[in-house]
C-alpha cells in the first residue's frame, strides 16, 4: 500500500522536491505590537509578535481594568500561505492558564490581524468553553 504524501492539490510543492531552506517560515512579517480595533474590546487588548533566530515569540495583554493584564509570552508556530511560500501570515499558540486553556489561531488580511480564540476551562466551574473572534491593527 502507498503511503499518501498528500491529501489535496494544495499541499503539492510544484516542484515535488523542497529547495534548500525550505520547509521553513519566517515569522518576520507577523512581528510587531498589534492593537485590538475595539477600543472597548472585553477580550485581548494587545499583542506584540517578534521574531529570535526564525522563533514566534507571543505576547498578549487581556482588557483588565485599570492596566491590561499581562498573558506572558508563548513559542508560536508560524504558518505560509503555500508549501511554496516561506513568508509567514498566520500562526498558533496557546496559553495554559491553570483554570482555563485558550488556543490562539491568527492571521494576516489586508494589513489586518484576524484572532480567533478558542477558550476552554479546566476547573470544574461549570462555566461554557467559548470562541471569539478580534480584529487588531499596528
Amino acid at each position: 500500500m502507498d503511503t499518501m504524501r498528500y491529501t489535496r492539490t494544495e499541499d503539492r510543492h510544484a516542484t515535488e522536491t523542497v529547495p534548500d531552506g525550505g520547509g521553513t517560515v519566517d515569522p518576520t512579517p507577523l512581528a510587531g505590537t498589534w492593537l485590538n480595533t475595539d477600543k472597548a474590546t472585553r477580550g485581548i487588548a494587545k499583542m506584540v509578535l517578534t521574531s529570535s533566530d526564525g522563533v514566534l515569540l507571543v505576547h498578549a495583554y487581556g482588557a483588565c481594568a485599570p492596566s491590561l493584564c499581562d498573558w506572558g509570552e508563548v513559542e508560536g508556530a508560524a504558518f505560509s500561505s503555500s508549501v511554496s511560500s516561506s513568508e509567514g501570515m498566520a500562526f498558533t499558540a496557546t496559553y495554559d492558564f491553570g483554570f482555563m486553556e485558550t488556543s490562539l489561531a491568527v492571521y494576516l488580511k489586508g494589513g489586518i490581524l484576524v484572532l480567533d480564540s478558542f477558550n476552554t476551562f479546566k476547573d470544574g466551574s461549570g462555566r461554557a468553553n467559548y470562541f471569539s473572534r478580534e480584529f487588531f491593527h499596528s
